[in-house]
């Protein structure tokens, strides 16, 4: 395959993706995208067509699952309608949606998810999506990371990742609420061997204690799209040592195998362990090889645990869990990257993209 640079995609993805925040950029900013995408739909395509109606009867849609109930949907599908003219598929529903700012139940919107995913492939859809994903989720999450003075790549990510699974607002199980909700615990100063602090309620509190904290708080909520994944995956991060991100990261996808995510647009598999306890096995050998680089912590930690302060009772959370794929693509599987007028798919001959569509930043390149 050859590969041009090309201008004009690297200014759309600048105009689509370029903010004036301190937070997630360049690959570590494309593993974030990949790893929720895989926690939550188990592939590391943005699902734009994905559209199901969750346990409360309200429909959650697309690459941060917007809401027929928040009005975040509507506000995709406005987008879209400026667009198209307003002459589209969801015009039927604009008069529902409309009434009420935005939120609906699914018991008013008949058709609404065969409407959004007979759209799935449209690249304005995809655009529509994208400029709200940008505005309300991602910068809104990296301005409350800057907020914080988080630094390390690991705790950005999760503080996107908690946008796109409970959202980015200040209600109590929402992004904004869970922060508020850890700093209020913080009542002493807190230290640790991370390479950043935080200044939290005039305490100087470790950063990836802080994270710590945080997860603590977020487990205390519904496992709401992929949530307790996202929590599982972040642990195992921390247990390694895995907080400051090049351009791989080991991980665990949806269904809790490990894995690795890499700026090569690709979700890995670690072999199965072999069945045959007194011998060797390819999963030791890979982890032996591969990760030489990483450090253990010398004690685990776990969001669950009782002495972190967390209980069993759940919060007052919304939805259900995600449930997607194995995230493991095969040999003929098409790779999809990107979201907006940055997306690209293109079929592998490996596990292993053969082109990549890199976010903000990085040098857009189409394949010809």
């Amino acid at each position: 395959m050859k590969l041009a640079r090309c201008s004009l995609a690297s200014a759309l993805a600048a105009a689509l993706l370029g903010t004036a925040n301190a937070g997630l950029s360049d690959c570590p900013k494309d593993l974030a995208f990949m790893l929720t995408n895989v926690l939550q739909a188990g592939q590391i395509q943005f699902p734009y067509a994905s559209c199901e109606e969750d346990s409360s009867g309200v429909y959650v849609a697309g690459i941060a699952r917007f809401s027929t109930e928040d009005g975040s949907a509507w506000k995709v599908i406005s987008a879209y309608h400026d667009i198209t003219g307003g002459d589209d598929v969801f015009s039927q529903f604009d008069g529902v949606l409309a009434k009420n700012n935005g939120g609906s139940s699914s018991s008013s919107l008949d058709g609404f998810c065969d409407a959004w995913t007979s759209v799935g492939t449209d690249q304005k859809f995809w655009s529509a999506q994208g400029t709200v994903f940008e505005k309300d989720y991602f910068n809104k999450s990296q301005s409350m990371a800057d907020d914080l003075g988080v630094k390390l790549s690991i705790t950005q990510a999760q503080i996107y990742d908690t946008a796109i699974a409970h959202g980015a607002g200040s209600s109590s199980d929402q992004l904004g609420g869970m922060i508020k909700t850890t700093n209020k615990g913080i009542t002493e100063d807190i230290p640790g061997d991370s390479s950043n602090s935080l200044d939290i309620n005039g305490y100087t509190v470790d950063e990836v204690e802080w994270l710590k904290r945080f997860l603590v708080t977020r487990a205390k909520y519904k496992d709401v799209h992929g949530a307790k994944a996202s929590i599982d995956s972040y642990t195992y991060m921390i247990n390694k040592n895995e907080t400051v991100w090049g351009s791989k990261v080991d991980v665990l996808n949806d269904k809790g195998a490990e894995g690795d995510v890499d700026c090569n647009n690709s979700y890995e598999p670690y072999p199965k362990p072999n069945p045959n306890p007194g011998s060797s096995s390819s999963s030791s050998q890979t982890s032996s090889s591969t990760k030489s680089s990483h450090h253990h912590s010398t004690s685990s930690f776990d969001p669950y645990g009782d002495e972190q302060g967390n209980d069993d009772g759940e919060g007052d959370g919304e939805g259900d869990n995600n449930d997607g794929g194995d995230g493991e693509p095969t040999d003929t599987e098409e790779h999809c990257y990107g979201y907006g007028s940055n997306y690209h798919c293109g079929a592998s001959t490996s596990n292993l993209a053969l082109g990549a569509v890199l976010f903000a930043g990085l040098t857009a390149f189409v394949s010809f």
